[in-house]
């Protein structure tokens, strides 16, 4: 039987027991409402190891947040109002503890205070890893990926940006800006679609990206075209993760695109000598574009978050793209409330940690997702943001929506395929809607856009 949680602590866990006594008197000192409020928020409830001291911290709070004097009569109310009073060992020992030795610098004490703290989450993680791991009832690969964000998220901690003067935001904006007005690029990655990247100049890095379509439309052959082009044209370091396909059916999509060579005749054994020179030269090209390829099934944001991490962490490695084919294809862990809700539910959290993950990262995150039935009952076809499937969060997080539309008609004998299609930006957080015009070319798994159309498309 595995060993209680417990059993795996250290006797005492790193704290200053003193030091939160002498933060929490200077903080709630006459004249000190400048200092408190920044303290208080610099700090949380988790900084401080005495129930009573984080009962005040949570009054002290309280009183700033509503512009209350802070002095020991509205503490003791507002201790009492949040039923905590005698967690501090009544007015007395309030008193008591407000009577402790006041300090010229608290901040000093606040950063050894969370510098506490994390000492106590990592021993903390570091046991849960040891008891998970003895128990053997997870993957070893599970329990690093899950360590590993885990200690992200340690990393990133409680880091609050504060004020910023606006000649300093104002720097890095009109750069950007003056580099668009003289022609000498956009603050995007552009994927080589002219059209669309006039329109978007560029996936902005921190965006979620939804593309949409139904099953067969081929969704998974327009992303892959834009991580192509991204690489080839831009140098773009691009992360593909596929939960539908092996990374060989990815790696043989990508070279028929690039190649322009129908691979299911390959595939066939009906090639030629000059064929085969094609194929290898352009397999040179793709060995070396900085393209990566994940084709684990059943992942979690929180395993692919972990991944890229791990990615960015090492010597001379970044990524300017990362896809995902596709969203309603991922799983939640078990421990999540949302794996345990509707699927509704479970999808926005989804989506919600991939538009974490473009923020916190700053890095532009597409992801494939299907459309419902509706769209397939409509006059003309053409999807809108209801046809998300479980819409609702999709369509909020998302700084952009495209969907692809194509006439998928039965063909009558003799008939050849509609080949055209339209890639429609539905939803543009920062710039303008339109349409852009594309022909598929599926024995290459590829799009190419066709003559550029006017402007009157634009939304």
């Amino acid at each position: 039987m595995p060993a209680p949680m417990t059993e795996w602590l250290p006797e005492r866990l790193p704290e200053d027991i003193e030091a939160e006594r002498a933060l929490l008197a200077t903080c709630c000192a006459a004249g000190a409402e400048l200092a408190a409020t920044e303290i208080v928020f610099s700090l949380t409830d988790e900084d401080f190891v005495h129930p009573g001291h984080r009962s005040v911290f949570r009054a002290l709070r309280s009183l700033i947040e509503a512009q209350i004097e802070v002095n020991s009569l509205t503490l003791k109310d507002a201790l009492d109002q949040a039923g905590d009073l005698a967690r501090v060992g009544g007015y007395t020992g309030l008193v008591e503890l407000l009577s402790a030795e006041e300090v010229g610098r608290p901040q000093v004490l606040g950063d050894l205070l969370v510098r506490k703290r994390k000492l106590r989450q990592l021993i903390r993680l570091g046991a849960q890893l040891v008891r998970q791991a003895a128990d053997e009832e997870a993957p070893p690969d599970t329990l690093v990926e899950q360590a590993a964000v885990d200690l992200f998220r340690l990393a990133q901690g409680q880091q609050r940006k504060g004020l910023e003067h606006i000649g300093d935001v104002a720097r890095d904006a009109m750069e950007a800006l003056l580099d668009r007005l003289e022609g000498r690029g956009s603050t995007g990655l552009k994927v080589g679609f002219t059209r669309l990247d006039a329109i978007t100049q560029g996936f902005q890095p921190g965006n979620l990206i939804i593309l949409a379509a139904r099953p067969g439309i081929g969704k998974t052959a327009l992303a892959l075209n834009w991580l192509l082009r991204s690489a080839m044209y831009h140098n773009a370091h691009a992360a593909f993760f596929s939960l539908e396909m092996s990374k060989e059916e990815v790696f043989n999509r990508l070279l028929s695109a690039h190649s322009s060579i129908n691979m299911k005749e390959v595939a066939a054994g009906t090639f030629d000598e000059e064929i085969q020179g094609r194929l290898l030269r352009s397999r040179d090209a793709l060995l070396e574009m900085p393209i990566y390829i994940n084709d684990q099934a059943g992942i979690t944001v929180r395993e692919i978050t972990a991944m890229v991490d791990r990615h960015l962490s090492q010597a001379n490695h970044k990524l300017d793209l990362v896809i995902v084919d596709y969203l309603q294809l991922m799983t939640s862990p078990e421990s999540s409330r949302a794996a345990k809700q509707s699927e509704a539910v479970r999808i926005g959290e989804i989506s919600r940690g991939f538009k974490l993950l473009a923020k916190d990262h700053g890095i532009p995150v597409v992801v494939l997702s299907q459309l419902n039935r509706e769209v397939e009952h409509r006059q003309g076809g053409k999807p809108q943001l209801s046809d998300l499937r479980d819409s609702g969060a999709i369509e909020q997080d998302a700084d952009m929506v495209m969907f692809i539309h194509r006439k998928m008609k039965p063909l009558m004998e003799g008939e050849e395929e509609d080949r055209s299609a339209e890639l429609l930006l539905a939803k543009h957080r920062n710039g303008p809607t339109g349409a852009v015009a594309l022909y598929f070319e599926g024995e290459y798994a590829r799009y190419r856009e066709m003559e550029r159309t006017t402007d009157s498309d634009l939304g």
